[in-house]
């Protein structure tokens, strides 16, 4: 009850995150992902989960509303 179907468009796409001169970025290939209307309405581009987080040190300081991704 409560629970709805409904539709998205996926795409296959690779992310790339670039970080200092002589370190290699980031990379992940062919990530089968999905358009969602919702996020976009608020005003998120991308959601990260935990697929691609869990290669990641991710510090969240939400006093300050600052992050850091380390890899």
């Amino acid at each position: 009850m409560g629970e709805q179907a409904a539709s998205a468009d996926q795409y296959d796409v690779s992310l790339m995150v670039l970080s200092a001169p002589n370190v290699p970025p980031l990379m992940h290939r062919n990530i089968a992902v999905l358009e969602s209307k919702l996020l976009n309405a608020q005003g998120f581009h991308v959601l990260l989960g935990r697929d691609i987080l869990s290669g990641c040190l991710l510090t969240y300081d939400g006093l300050n509303g600052l992050f850091s991704l380390a890899y």
